[in-house]
């Protein structure tokens, strides 16, 4: 299907090829047989950032099968309130937790949480890079703030103090 999208869209006159992405958090479960990991917030307890990065790995091996090669993950939010209707999408309401889970995303110098790859030390820094026809572009999800929203409404606005 994204292969005919993509064909269909390089053969129009402009020939600007089209970006399509896929919403990835716990596997790419849009696909019958796929891989579905546990959400966020079941792999957060085990404290295991070199298991996030091995399920990165494989969701972005069964994402790029599908023909996309851009997907919106991993999620980085901080539930900071359990009414907030995504909180199965953070690893914790704990930020150093989280910032644990992801430590292994060092955008510029190397791999996303196992999806997009490692830099090669030859690349230029801040140039998009995908390892392969087996990485995807990863997405690091939602803006800073978004576990935090005023009583908890999804899309609602994050007050914070300057201290944090």
């Amino acid at each position: 299907m994204v292969n005919g999208f993509q064909n269909g869209s390089l053969a129009s006159r402009l020939g600007i090829p089209m970006i399509y992405g896929i919403d990835v958090v716990h596997g790419n479960n849009n696909v019958y047989k796929a891989t579905i990991f546990p959400h966020n917030v079941g792999l957060g307890v085990t404290r295991d950032p070199e298991l996030i990065k091995k399920i990165g790995a494989a969701t972005a091996l069964e994402v790029r099968a599908t023909g996309i090669n851009y997907a919106f993950a991993p999620c980085i939010a901080v539930c900071r309130d359990p009414r907030w209707g995504r909180c199965f999408e953070s690893y914790s309401e704990d930020p150093t937790i989280v910032r644990q889970m992801t430590e292994l995303i060092p955008c510029l110098q190397g791999d996303i949480l196992g999806l997009q790859g490692d830099i090669p030390a030859s690349s230029r820094k801040g140039v998009p890079f995908v390892g392969g026809k087996e990485k995807v572009v990863a997405c690091a999800k939602h803006f800073v703030g978004y576990g935090g929203t005023t009583k908890a409404i999804n899309e609602n606005n994050t007050v914070i103090s300057p201290h944090g």
